[in-house]
């Protein structure tokens, strides 16, 4: 409806016989000729009708879009009709290379950007040469490396924080690397509809962006509803500015959205104003909503009439084209010329759209990860080529392999950044006052003392209890061409970074059909076997929860060799990693754990084993805690005459299933013994491993023996009684044996 006030309004309006201005037919009314210098002092025209250019063509881009879904072309809309105006305004004012971190409202800022209509009509339609996901993604998420438009997800609020993370990466680029994927003098551009603030994680991300003073600039779009749901019963008092009104270092302005003038004004003025250093700015634009939610979504069903239609008679594309009829700086049969032009495009685009392959349907799984051997391999001996570890032949337990690991690797890349709760030695503050004075943290378990020391407070801080954050920051600093390790104290304690660790950290290059990628590590202590001191809350390893979700590799180490084999491979991996580390063997020695520190030519691969024992009566499958277990039961059974081998799977994705088929197809009995959960745990994967083959599964006997579908209990009786035990690995042992 509201174009088609527009298009009635231009036919209307004109100028008479004498040259005077008259709108809607009354000639009584002249409007006197003037100038787009009386319009704006900058504002030039060429400026003025590009930015009429730039709306109308992305209104008529949502409406193309509904068009698809009427001709079941496609299977889900969402629109930017009435916000257009901040968006195509910024998308002006920002250059090319400042990232633009946004959401599904962002079409006349992506089309301002570069991006183009027939492009954003090949997502609509789910086609295979889609530039921002190969068809993987719904319409208006848009995308474009080329033209720094970062992959966005449906998630909502969660972007915000990689908007800050990537914003202050390229703060602090200049302190450990020269040069990042951004230059250092880019402000990040990110935005968010108004009920969307409702979302912690976008709390996070001011309070953070304030902290460190980074060069963000958040876009609140206010239309006061979310979905179906008014601002009122969402944001206290309706009122967005006041509940920001006391964050230090953070400026909050609002803008009529409407309004091309106003909005010129300010966004260019607060552009100015954060690259010049001064820390994070708050734009709100005050816009209508003239379409549905979404395609799913009929407002008519919870707005009344007259406000919809008062919010027509705000619609943007006509304000402005009265204005620039009343100014004088464009006549109506100039903007229905633009009008036309812009429709003829869309047309044409349109048609050849719905020509083009669809998703590739045998390239669906090829984009999820991005590791490849040789590319990682050629990157870690370029780093390493010529050099001997000043710690190879000493032997030393796993908290301290990995220390000296993460150490050695630090030294040689710059690229390399960790952050978490109490991974620094000192507070920021005392670092170099006191750091010859006391002897530092380096992480509850200390697995990275003394790195804060050596390399300062940019590369390696504390960060906020706040997981969410700590996971979602390392995506922004990974786009910027960092290598984060970041840790998460405990793996009980990333549920708090459960979004942003699933929907944005595991999508990225399968949602963008891998032209963007986000390596990084993610430590975490985990598992029980702490003698009953753990719990719940500090003794879950949970490892097949992060096996179901497609795009993060699993590693779990279980003695020093594989734990700085596993960690070099796992940064250098291409991926991101979840990294669990069993807390219960970080210092112990001996037995299993009696192995030299390795060279650098020692990496252990993603999806590499290693295989303990030569017996063909039984095979042992262990990982983590259970791996010195499995050990230990194969070195007991050896003396009763049962002669095993254990496979040690220190990766859990990939799982090497062709090394368990191949050691199965040997003992034709084994047993899985799994920390984890039996339902859905890390042993129903790799027994499936098994399973999958239709003929090794009759020949072959798959036992598992799993922790109890409960949470560790606290004292060593309910541990003792949960957790898989020697005792319980031997007697089930002897069991399959017979």
């Amino acid at each position: 409806m509201s174009i088609k006030s527009v298009k009635e309004y231009l036919e209307k309006a004109g100028f008479d016989s004498n040259g005077s201005y008259f709108a809607n037919g009354n000639k009584n009314k002249p409007v006197a000729f003037s100038s787009d210098l009386e319009y704006h002092l900058e504002l030039r025209r060429d400026a003025l009708l590009r930015i009429f250019r730039l709306i109308y063509q992305s209104r008529r881009t949502d409406d193309h879009e509904e068009l698809f879904l009427k001709k079941g072309m496609a299977w889900f809309g969402i629109y930017c009709a009435g916000a257009e105006i901040p968006g195509a305004v910024a998308g002006i004012l920002l250059r090319d290379t400042d990232p633009i971190v946004g959401y599904y409202r962002d079409r006349a800022v992506c089309i301002a950007r570069g991006i183009t209509s027939y492009e954003m009509f090949l997502q609509a339609v789910a086609a295979k040469d889609d530039p921002a996901s190969g068809g993987h993604q719904m319409p208006a998420h848009f995308g474009q490396k080329k033209l720094a438009v970062i992959s966005q997800t449906s998630a909502t609020g969660s972007q915000s924080i990689q908007a800050y993370g990537l914003a202050e990466a390229i703060k602090f680029t200049s302190h450990t690397m020269k040069q990042g994927v951004y230059p250092n003098d880019s402000i990040v551009y990110t935005t968010i509809g108004d009920s969307s603030i409702s979302e912690g994680e976008f709390y996070e991300a001011v309070k953070s962006a304030c902290h460190n003073k980074v060069p963000l600039l958040i876009h609140i779009i206010n239309n006061r509803y979310g979905i179906s749901v008014p601002i009122e019963e969402e944001i206290p008092g309706s009122n967005i500015q006041k509940l920001f009104s006391e964050y230090p270092n953070l400026s909050y302005l609002k803008v009529d959205g409407t309004s091309v003038r106003d909005c010129y004004d300010l966004f260019k003025r607060t552009i100015k104003q954060i690259r010049s250093g001064t820390g994070p700015c708050v734009i709100e634009s005050d816009v209508v909503r003239l379409y549905s939610h979404s395609a799913s979504d009929d407002q008519r069903k919870y707005r009344p009439a007259f406000e919809i239609e008062l919010e027509e008679e705000r619609d943007p594309i006509l304000k402005l084209s009265k204005e620039l009829i009343a100014y004088g700086i464009a006549s109506a049969d100039e903007l229905k010329k633009i009008i036309s032009e812009v429709d003829n495009e869309l047309d044409i685009a349109h048609k050849k759209a719905i020509q083009q392959e669809k998703t590739d349907v045998n390239n669906l799984l090829s984009t999820i990860y991005n590791y490849d051997k040789n590319e990682s391999l050629k990157v870690y001996t370029g780093l390493t080529k010529g050099s001997k570890s000043i710690f190879s032949g000493n032997k030393f337990p796993i908290a301290e392999s990995l220390n000296r690991c993460l150490l050695e690797l630090m030294e040689k890349d710059s690229r390399i950044v960790m952050w978490g709760e109490d991974i620094a030695d000192f507070s920021v503050r005392f670092l170099d006052l006191y750091k010859d004075k006391i002897s530092g943290k380096g992480g509850v378990f200390g697995v990275t003392k003394g790195l804060q020391r050596k390399f300062g407070g940019y590369r390696v801080r504390n960060s906020p209890i706040a997981e969410a954050t700590v996971v979602g920051k390392a995506i922004g600093y990974s786009l910027q061409g960092f290598l984060p390790i970041v840790e998460i104290q405990f793996r009980d304690y990333l549920n708090p970074a459960w979004q942003q660790l699933i929907d944005e950290v595991a999508t990225m290059s399968y949602r963008s059909n891998g032209s963007f990628r986000c390596p990084m590590v993610i430590r975490m202590a985990s598992g029980g076997y702490l003698l009953g001191a753990g719990a719940i809350w500090h003794s879950e390893m949970a490892a097949g929860a992060l096996m179901h979700y497609p795009g993060i590799r699993v590693a779990v180490p279980s003695n020093p060799r594989n734990a700085c084999g596993s960690m070099r491979g796992a940064i250098y991996s291409g991926d991101p990693v979840c990294y669990l580390e069993p807390k219960a063997l970080y210092r112990k020695t001996g037995g299993f754990f009696d192995n030299e520190y390795p060279d650098f030519d020692y990496v252990l691969w993603p999806g590499e084993v290693e295989l303990y024992g030569d017996g063909k009566d039984l095979l042992f499958i262990g990982y983590g805690n259970t791996s010195p277990i499995c050990y230990e039961a194969m070195r007991k059974l050896q003396d009763e005459g049962i002669k095993t081998r254990f496979l040690n799977l220190v990766w859990l994705n990939p799982l090497n299933e062709d090394e368990i088929r191949k050691q199965a197809k040997i003992t034709k009995k084994v047993l899985i013994v799994d920390e984890d959960r039996r339902t859905s745990g890390a042993s129903s994967a790799i027994a499936d491993a098994i399973w999958k083959d239709r003929k090794l599964r009759k020949e072959i006997d798959v036992e598992k023996l799993n922790s109890l579908d409960c949470r560790v209990s606290y004292g060593s009786a309910g541990e003792y009684e949960i957790l898989p035990q020697l005792e319980d690995v031997i007697t089930l042992a002897k069991e399959l044996v017979r």
